[in-house]
């Protein structure tokens, strides 16, 4: 496998797991609904359950490091997952194996700056055409 990832940009294509199949587009705001489901939930655990906590509250929160107050609406979160899966791209030919990478970006400030990137990895790097190639066939069958 190659290690060059790239990234997702059309909405339509498609990225198959084991059982389960997703455009792009729908995929991310699955993430990122399931992580701010996940977020929300862990703040509202036994420890908050009196108090209501959510996203938006704990991050308006400062930490203290020794004498240092950090403000949490100065931190961005970033995570990141790899997912073996497969893909059909809008004008491929069929389906290409390899990895998903998802990576995500919460911003405490404002939501809308929160982001989920996806990109992909093939088993088999791609051969670019070569413009040579039709010259180096038509010079084989001779």
């Amino acid at each position: 496998m190659s290690d060059k990832f790239i990234s997702l940009e059309c909405d339509d294509d498609v990225i198959l797991f084991e059982k389960d199949s997703f455009k792009v587009n729908r995929l991310r705001e699955l993430v990122y609904s399931e992580l701010m489901k996940k977020l929300n939930q862990s703040l509202y655990s036994e420890k908050h359950q009196g108090r209501g906590y959510n996203v938006n509250q704990l991050f308006g929160e400062e930490l203290l490091i020794v004498q240092e107050h950090i403000k949490l609406n100065e931190i961005e979160f970033k995570l990141k997952s790899f997912k073996d899966c497969q893909i059909l791209q809008i004008g491929a030919k069929g389906w290409k194996k390899g990895k998903l990478k998802i990576l995500i970006s919460i911003s405490p400030i404002n939501e809308k700056l929160n982001k989920i990137h996806l990109e992909f990895c093939p088993e088999e790097p791609e051969t670019p055409e070569s413009p040579l190639d039709d010259l180096r066939q038509s010079l084989n069958n001779t």
